[in-house]
């Protein structure tokens, strides 16, 4: 009983990082050490369906929970504890980067994918676009939200790229926050349950292929891809400092923020030790 709480209250704490902007919810997943077990049971789902339903439906209870719930709260929260709530997860990050270099060799090959991809991550940062993707009754429109759905997915599943991040460059980041929270009405309307059927068949089909082809690397070239990760995850705090560092806060809410830091470091920690 005490394993399926647990694996549960991951998929809480990835489902928490998913929507928060700039964090990702995969980098999360490395963090608490079952992003490997979590990539094999979906790409491999069929060679022990029984355990692999157990393991992601339950993980998959503790994300859907979070995120659909979850999202009011994260609101509320950036609105008025946002460095307190961005160090927390800060501190989720820091703590998986020592394991990649502990375990892996740091030669040449490694630190040209780590630099490559510190530095694209860096970059894409600088692209934000100023228009909004507002939904449409189209089949243009719930292309377009299928679409959405398969690079939510690419998201979830690459470590340290964020979905929120890319939402934000594609102006569509409000869409698909306020699709997720109106989950939680009572009074949902027709069109949303439409948005998130297309939203959905493109999450399951991403979630699928670009398993398969993480399963593929990870099996073939394990190093070079937890150097590409390695590169998104320190870039991916940098980035998050920046933001930290630009918003109005007090004495007491670093102070507080610092403390999260430290506890969500050992929390990483303790399951990387694991």
């Amino acid at each position: 009983m005490k394993e399926p709480l647990l694996l549960a209250l991951k998929g809480t704490l990835i489902g928490l990082g998913k929507v928060i902007p700039g964090v990702s919810g995969s980098l999360i997943a490395v963090s608490l050490g079952i992003y490997e077990r979590a990539i094999n049971a979906i790409s491999h789902f069929f060679q022990n369906i029984k355990e692999n339903i157990a393991f992601l439906g339950t993980l998959s209870i503790g994300i859907l929970l979070s995120i659909v719930f979850g999202s009011k709260i994260i609101i509320y929260l950036l609105e008025f504890c946002y460095v307190p709530t961005m160090l927390l997860f800060i501190g989720f990050i820091v703590g998986a980067i020592p394991r990649f270099f502990v375990k892996y060799k740091c030669d040449k090959n490694f630190l040209l994918v780590f630099f490559l991809s510190f530095f694209f991550l860096i970059g894409v940062q600088l692209f934000t676009s100023h228009s909004t993707f507002v939904p449409q009754d189209t089949i243009g429109s719930y292309a377009i939200i299928l679409g959405i759905g398969f690079l939510d997915a690419a998201t979830m599943i690459i470590p340290g790229v964020s979905g929120t991040a890319i939402f934000m460059i594609l102006g569509c980041y409000e869409f698909v926050l306020n699709l997720f929270a109106s989950l939680s009405d009572f009074n949902i309307r027709i069109s949303d349950i439409i948005n998130f059927i297309f939203f959905g068949i493109g999450l399951v089909i991403g979630i699928y292929l670009v398993s398969k082809l993480m399963g593929f690397l990870l099996r073939k070239y394990p190093r070079l891809i937890y150097a590409c990760i390695t590169g998104f995850a320190i870039s991916s705090i940098f980035l998050l400092l920046q933001k930290v560092s630009e918003y109005p806060f007090s004495f007491y809410e670093w102070l507080i923020g610092i403390v999260l830091a430290i506890f969500g470091y050992s929390i990483s920690a303790k399951f990387r030790s694991d």
